[in-house]
């Protein structure tokens, strides 16, 4: 569901919006849409799609997931705080609550992948003992 949700807001982002718009005039509904932020959303839900063909690749994806969007969370929060003319990113606060629900839903599936695989091993144990 995140890599889709990221998938469709960076294709849109690519296939919508002209970039010669001034910062800040680029949105697809309430969230920004710079180059930057279409190819990382792209980036994001290619990779969540390879990875859900492959569970075991899952827990990767979601840790990968969760450490890159606190910090683009940390780097929103700042960004939109401070309204540097120069950001090439353009982050709104919209795209600060996305980034850490993303982060927390990621942290959330890494957590329950590990205790998931953790479960399986223990009850493997148990029955070849």
């Amino acid at each position: 569901m995140i890599a889709l949700v990221h998938l469709a807001l960076g294709l849109a982002g690519f296939f919508f919006l002209p970039e010669a718009n001034q910062p800040g005039e680029n949105t697809i509904w309430i969230f920004s849409a710079t180059g930057m932020l279409n190819i990382i959303r792209t980036l994001i839900g290619v990779l969540g799609l390879a990875a859900s063909l492959r569970p075991s690749a899952i827990y990767g994806y979601a840790w990968m997931v969760f450490v890159a969007f606190a910090g683009l969370t940390a780097f929103g929060v700042l960004s939109a705080a401070t309204t540097s003319a120069g950001d090439a990113v353009n982050f709104n606060w919209a795209d600060n609550v996305l980034h850490a629900l993303t982060s927390l839903s990621a942290l959330a599936v890494g957590i329950a992948v590990a205790r998931g695989s953790r479960g399986r091993e223990s009850s493997e144990r148990r029955t070849t003992a």
